[in-house]
């Protein structure tokens, strides 16, 4: 490990970075970046597509993050854009053909890469961090939002 203070917040912010490297480096073996996969899963889930506001709210992400994911995926042939049927300011996202055909693969990387992640823990200690890092969560979502 390479860090000198052990914070929980360090941890989890060094955790999530080094995760998130580590799927990139193999998800780039098919074409997708880091992060593009939720993406991914989320069309496969919806084959009739999303708008890039609902893709933006089932993801939490902000829209226009969202906007700079579609077209780097349109323009690696993942997604393209097709017009809204009765609102002419919204675009729905579906899957290309190559991006429909990454479901077998993808989901398999990433398993790879937690199982990596987890490797050593028994399914009771998995558990048990599951339910910790839930808890966390909740906690964290208690907390009042400012003035």
């Amino acid at each position: 490990m390479r860090m000198k203070t052990e914070s929980f917040l360090q941890m989890f912010a060094y955790l999530s970075r080094i995760a998130k490297e580590a799927c990139g480096q193999q998800l780039q073996r098919y074409g997708v970046h880091a992060g593009q996969h939720y993406l991914l899963e989320l069309l496969w889930e919806t084959p009739e597509g999303l708008t890039v506001g609902e893709i933006a709210e089932r993801l939490a992400v902000e829209a226009p993050s969202i906007t700079r994911t579609v077209r780097r995926m349109s323009r690696q042939g993942l997604v393209e854009k097709h017009p809204h049927p009765t609102d002419a300011r919204l675009v729905i996202v579906k899957l290309t053909t190559k991006g429909k055909a990454l479901e077998p693969v993808i989901p398999q990387v990433i398993s790879h890469v937690e199982e990596q992640m987890l490797a050593g823990l028994s399914e009771v200690e998995r558990a048990f961090l599951m339910r910790l890092l839930k808890h966390m969560l909740q906690n964290l979502e208690d907390i009042p939002s400012a003035p």
